[in-house]
């Protein structure tokens, strides 16, 4: 492929994993936000299974959302497809035609991709349990898991921590961001919302409404 027509199509992808990194953040927030606030009031008990269970289905929804964001095959637009095509595409010679809107040197740009590409093989480990937990319950059901042992048996043989998911969540949106400045010269923004807010507004609501209950019953 022409190498004009591959930056192109580097640029058009990597804006749209970006977007999609960008989502799953917020989203993956908003599941936090539950714990966190829970950790501070029990009001959100008293609708404690509707948020246990509203919690637990954007957690498998952000878990099957990462594995796509890194999964490695040659039908799939990913992370680690960016990273190695960046990595072939910013020669000296590309560096040069954009050199004017740079301070750093070549290598100095080159190396920090080629950190990105060491910093992904590190996250391989669990990069590949989400895979696993992907293929065998989250994007469909396999026909080796065919009861709540076989699946719990999945989780513990390949976990998928929640400092790690965070972790790729956010090396998602670093990567990508990285990327874009080196290869386009272009900052990206991202404002990351948490929601503990709105959903302490909703817990101290639910305590004002109980109490307001309690008063009548007196």
């Amino acid at each position: 492929m022409n190498p004009k027509i591959q930056i192109e199509k580097l640029k058009k992808d990597l804006e749209w994993l970006l977007y999609q990194a960008m989502v799953l953040k917020q989203t993956f927030n908003a599941a936090l936000a539950v714990s966190q606030v829970f950790e501070k009031t029990d009001s959100l008990a008293t609708y404690g299974d509707y948020f246990a269970l509203t919690q637990n289905i954007i957690i498998g929804d952000s878990q099957l959302q990462l594995a796509k964001l890194f999964d490695k095959n040659k039908q799939s637009i990913s992370i680690p497809k960016i990273i190695e095509t960046a990595n072939e595409l910013y020669t000296e010679k590309y560096f040069q035609s954009m050199a004017y809107f740079s301070a750093q040197s070549y290598q100095d740009l080159k190396s920090e991709l080629e950190a990105l590409a060491h910093i992904l093989n590190e996250l391989e480990q669990p990069i590949k349990n989400l895979k696993k937990l992907r293929d065998k319950n989250l994007a469909h059901l396999d026909k080796s898991v065919d009861s709540l042992d076989k699946l719990i048996n999945i989780s513990n043989d390949a976990p998928v921590l929640l400092s790690e998911a965070v972790t790729l969540i956010d090396f998602s949106i670093q990567s990508l961001s990285k990327i874009k400045t080196i290869m386009f010269s272009i900052d990206s923004s991202f404002q990351e919302k948490d929601y503990v807010w709105e959903l302490s507004e909703i817990a101290k609501a639910i305590e004002d409404y109980q109490k307001k209950v309690d008063k009548e019953l007196e």
